[in-house]
């Protein structure tokens, strides 16, 4: 059975209406989406810009294709922006919708008013289309790089590569179809718009799935993340910790951990309030951030205690790192409005070989901080080194 180009350019509009409504009701139903409602926009820009084109040859001149081709393109541009706004992209893109909108302008009016040409102010419109769609493959295949959920992220690069090449195609193909009927030319072959019906579907499918896996990814990290200071909590550190023995024991290296303690935190809270407290939470969390290696990691194990793991650590590393971090607690104040606060921080160190308990060292390491504490505050204090689970139980 052949293929009207009729039917298919009318689903290609229904599908478009229904994908941009589903989008933006998902969008107000799901708190949190970034780009859903920027890209349902753009699906229904999509559908208006087909509609117009559908509804020219209805009418005399031209000016609903040509309508209808300007509204298709800074559509495209909007789920660009959708894309960009899921990807949570620093850059600004607004100079590049600018460029590929005023080519856009530009070749249109060209092959309007100096040389007209109804084929090539399509062409104008399928190369726009194509270079936005290729940056914005190239953008999310970036951003897959980095992301925990890469297969999404790929699906959209994938679709958009394959967007990026359709019009390409299509040029290709009414070039060589010189007499083409005239809704050839501006739909392109029925296997063509077919095809376009499949992809934009699978596309916006594709997206739905990366604004899901993006809001899970971020509740994760919300989940592993103290609100307060923005590191690790006392969850996350914890399961960093149990990583880094279980690598340890298999590389049969050491792993350390420090647990600090802000001395006299309560004097804190009780002379300038609950704020000024979190305010010198959060500026331990800089100080002490700032003074170890970057591939240790620091987590907030309750109240005003933290908990480092330091990979790869023996007992004199660690020592000097926890030492370095308490010095720059003590020679330096937290400004807390206007009020310079000093304070001071204590510290147990616990070293693990091979073998060891996770739990075992981190009691290890919470008996020498209460030594560093009873025998005066403001010192880093070292315990028995942690051999294997038996050793531990002393």
């Amino acid at each position: 059975m052949s293929l009207d180009i009729s039917t298919l350019v009318l689903l290609t509009i229904a599908i478009a209406y229904g994908l941009g409504v589903l989008s933006i009701v998902f969008s107000f139903l799901q708190v949190g989406t970034r780009g859903a409602r920027h890209w349902g926009a753009g699906m229904l820009g999509l559908g208006m810009g087909y509609t117009l084109i559908y509804l020219h040859p209805h009418l005399p001149g031209h000016a609903l294709l040509f309508a209808g081709w300007l509204c298709i393109v800074p559509s495209v541009l909007l789920m660009y922006r959708a894309l960009h706004l899921i990807c949570d992209s620093g850059h600004s893109q607004t100079l590049f919708s600018v460029a590929v909108m005023g080519g856009a302008i530009a070749g249109w009016s060209f092959f309007s008013l100096v040389v007209p040409n109804q084929l090539r102010q399509i062409d104008t419109t399928s190369v726009a289309i194509s270079v936005i769609t290729g940056r914005a493959a190239w953008n999310l295949w970036r951003y897959a790089q980095h992301s925990r959920y890469r297969v999404p992220a790929l699906a959209v690069a994938g679709w958009l590569l394959v967007v990026a090449t359709t019009p390409i195609v299509e040029i290709l193909v009414r070039g060589t179809g010189s007499g083409a009927p005239e809704s050839m030319m501006e739909y392109g072959p029925p296997t063509v718009v077919f095809a376009r019906v499949v992809i934009i579907t699978l596309l916006s499918i594709s997206v739905l799935w990366l604004e899901i896996s993006r809001l899970y990814e971020a509740i994760e990290y919300q989940a592993m993340r103290d609100e307060l200071t923005g590191i690790s909590n006392r969850r996350a550190i914890v399961a960093q910790l149990q990583r880094e023995l279980t690598r340890a024991t298999r590389e049969n290296s050491p792993c350390s951990v420090a647990i600090f303690d802000i001395d006299f935190f309560k004097r804190v809270n009780d002379t300038w309030g609950h704020p000024a407290g979190d305010q010198v939470l959060k500026w331990v969390t800089k100080v002490i951030g700032n003074s170890i290696r970057a591939y240790d990691t620091l987590g907030r194990y309750g109240g005003e205690e933290f908990l480092m793991v330091m990979p790869g650590a023996g007992q004199d590393v660690a020592i000097s790192i926890a030492d370095r971090a308490r010095m720059a607690i003590q020679d330096q104040a937290c400004m807390v409005d206007d009020v310079e606060i000093r304070i001071t921080i204590s510290a147990g160190i616990a070293t693990a070989s091979a073998g060891a308990d996770f739990e075992a060292l981190l009691r290890s390491a919470d008996h020498a901080l209460y030594r560093a504490k009873d025998s005066g505050r403001n010192r880093v204090v070292l315990a028995e080194t942690m051999q294997k689970p038996e050793s531990a139980a002393g």
